[in-house]
């Protein structure tokens, strides 16, 4: 009896794993537009297009008045935030070391890798324009920086996990047509040899 129950336990489980195994990717790619989508905000504050939010603005005028080492000091740490770097790996974790690949894995990753490069960089070009016009003081400075060193460690690592030689694109086997006519060759030659043999016997 309780062989029996062990056993529908552990076929309740299995199934239940299999449903979750399930939408791995589809979360996978729902953290990774829920990031572009963050990404592309930050962009639209950093250029100060019409209808960017006012609390960007230094003072009560318009958000055109601005300039963009100020808007880079304001929006910048966000392209390495927590969301921006956080999100990407976990999606990488969710198709990759989570109970097996899935059948897009390799497509998860790399549009993590490129979603985070471009947060890096964002986040770089920011950190340059806000320390070049001394916006902001020592610590923030510092603290900012952490935060990108943060970021490319986790762009290594999604780097690292695309490069594996699990999610490495098989190489098509070419046949060397070649070497084949070669060998056909030879073994007619062969046979012709064996064939002169019975003759003369």
């Amino acid at each position: 009896m309780d062989d029996q129950r062990h056993e529908t336990a552990t076929s309740e489980t299995a199934l239940t794993w299999e449903s979750v195994r399930r939408i791995r990717e589809p979360i996978a790619w729902t953290l990774l537009f829920l990031t572009g989508v963050g990404l592309l905000i930050g962009v639209w504050q950093l250029l100060g297009f019409n209808g960017a939010p006012v609390a960007l603005a230094p003072s009560p005028g318009p958000v055109a008045e601005t300039t963009f080492a100020f808007r880079a000091s304001v929006v910048g740490p966000e392209f390495v935030g927590f969301g921006i770097t956080a999100l990407p790996v976990l999606s990488v974790i969710l198709v990759v070391f989570t109970h097996g690949l899935t059948d897009r894995a390799r497509q998860v990753v790399k549009t993590a890798a490129s979603i985070q490069a471009v947060g890096l960089a964002l986040g770089g070009l920011s950190w340059l324009a806000a320390v070049g016009a001394h916006d902001r003081s020592g610590v923030w400075v510092i603290s900012f920086a952490v935060d990108l060193a943060v970021a490319a460690a986790a762009l290594i690592f999604t780097a690292a996990v695309l490069r594996s030689k699990a999610l490495r694109t098989p190489k098509p086997q070419f046949q060397d047509v070649g070497q084949d006519d070669e060998d056909f060759g030879a073994d007619d030659a062969y046979l012709g040899t064996d064939d002169e043999d019975v003759l003369e016997n």
